[in-house]
């Protein structure tokens, strides 16, 4: 699974152990910690779906032989659409206040979601089109799994939070 330091960290095991034993406060800087790097995940992994919907809609369009004045035209249909994404039922919403903190994953892969292969898609061959693609895929499911593992942990941190409040503490 894809990871940098701080990710590693609340996802070891001991992160979360014994939090029956950890007061109220360290509970809640947890779950702040935790909600923002879900939250910088689920960002980087909204912008790679974005640049994968974009980049297969420019495969499309070379495949039918249309201007790429019909790809641009098409770019509010295409980022707007609900494709990659959870529905109402599995989302979590980000409180207000959550920050998105910048993470560096360890083989750089934030070059995918930063790179100038959106501004140049006229020259971009067909092999280094599908290689982004590739590319972006692959990053995105371990982002996924990335997401699923601290959902996990917020999802513990959350349970303790309100085991105490159910209990009047």
């Amino acid at each position: 699974m894809i990871t940098t330091e701080r990710i590693e960290r609340v996802l070891d095991p001991g992160y979360a152990a014994d939090l029956g034993g950890r007061d109220s406060d360290t509970l809640r800087t947890m779950k702040s910690e935790c909600a923002a790097l879900e939250n910088s995940v689920s960002y980087a992994r909204r912008l790679a779906q974005g640049r994968i919907e974009i980049l297969e809609a420019e495969q499309l369009r070379r495949a039918e032989g249309r201007p790429l004045s019909d790809l641009i035209d098409r770019l509010p249909q295409i980022l707007g659409a609900d494709a990659g994404r959870a529905d109402v039922a599995h989302t979590r919403l980000a409180e207000p206040e959550t920050e998105i903190v910048e993470l560096h994953w360890g083989q750089g892969e934030e070059r995918l979601l930063a790179d100038d292969s959106l501004a140049n898609l006229p020259t971009l061959s067909d092999p280094d089109l599908a290689s982004s693609i590739s590319a972006l895929r692959d990053f995105e499911r371990e982002l996924s799994v990335c997401r699923r593992s601290l959902h996990s942990v917020i999802d513990g941190i959350e349970h303790e939070i309100a085991t105490r409040a159910a209990a009047g503490n």
